[in-house]
């Protein structure tokens, strides 16, 4: 079997690191993304980032359909004919944050880096059964953290919210062409049921912005500031939260979906909200 390696030198290729490009060359870890994925033969798997299609060969014969989004054009052409006589891979050029998605059961990736924030909180918008994706190992780290810790923040909760987030392995640099400047992570996401567990979902996405800006100070000066965007001074609406004794980078995720609520149901009856 051709290495990725020779496929680019092959093909003249050289990885552009505007577009964040690091081939994923280690097939050991390639199997093991595809087996924390647990295909099956009905599923339709995205793949983001294909690059020269080595993982995609092996989606392929797991799956039962495989739609590949390649960015570069060049590696879009040589993917389109490599997988030419293929009748389950789908090949379409475009960037994932702005191309329209069909309907997918699982995703298997190893995307580029610098889209990781925005593409997993586009995925977790979707419906999915399983996103299993290679990440830096840091923003993995940010991913998993627990409330209290450095690495816990705004990421941290918007994710945590919708899905349960685990570790399958740990990637080194050189399993990549070429190789990055940290080590990676391969990272499984699966969605939390009900998948809604706030009446607002864009009031608990401005809860938490608004109070991871000041993530260390306690919780109830940063929800007064919010609680003046709709016109409230606070004395009317405050006493109605049950606001924990906690600074905002201690709250967990449950006690944010409950602040929510609560400001959500005195804001209704206030006016309607």
């Amino acid at each position: 079997m051709i290495s990725v390696e020779s496929e680019l030198i092959a093909h003249g290729f050289r990885p552009r690191k505007r577009l964040g490009q690091h081939f994923l060359i280690d097939r050991n870890i390639m199997g093991k993304l595809v087996e924390a994925a647990d295909l099956e033969s009905t599923d339709t798997v995205l793949e983001i980032g294909p690059g020269t299609g080595s993982l995609t060969s092996i989606i392929e014969k797991q799956a039962g359909r495989v739609i590949a989004i390649e960015k570069d054009p060049a590696l879009t052409n040589l993917l389109r004919r490599k997988f030419a006589e293929s009748k389950n891979v789908q090949i379409i050029e475009g960037d994932i944050l702005k191309t329209p998605l069909p309907k997918f059961d699982k995703v298997v990736s190893t995307p580029p880096y610098n889209i990781s924030s925005k593409l997993v909180l586009l995925l977790l918008k979707k419906r999915f059964e399983r996103l299993v994706l290679i990440l830096q190992k840091e923003f993995a780290e940010r991913l998993l953290a627990q409330s209290g810790s450095k690495n816990y923040g705004r990421l941290t909760v918007m994710v945590s919210h919708k899905a349960n987030t685990s570790l399958i392995d740990i990637v080194p640099k050189y399993a990549f062409h070429p190789p990055p400047k940290v080590d990676s992570a391969i990272v499984k996401l699966t969605p939390k049921e009900p998948r809604s567990r706030v009446f607002n979902e864009q009031l608990f996405c401005d809860l938490v912005r608004e109070l991871f800006t000041q993530r260390r100070r306690r919780l109830q000066k940063p929800i007064l500031r919010l609680l003046r965007r709709y016109g409230d001074k606070g004395n009317i609406l405050l006493p109605r939260l049950s606001i924990p004794e906690k600074r905002v980078y201690q709250t967990t995720v449950e006690e944010f979906e409950t602040l929510t609520n609560e400001l959500y149901e005195a804001l209704d009856k206030r006016n309607g909200f």
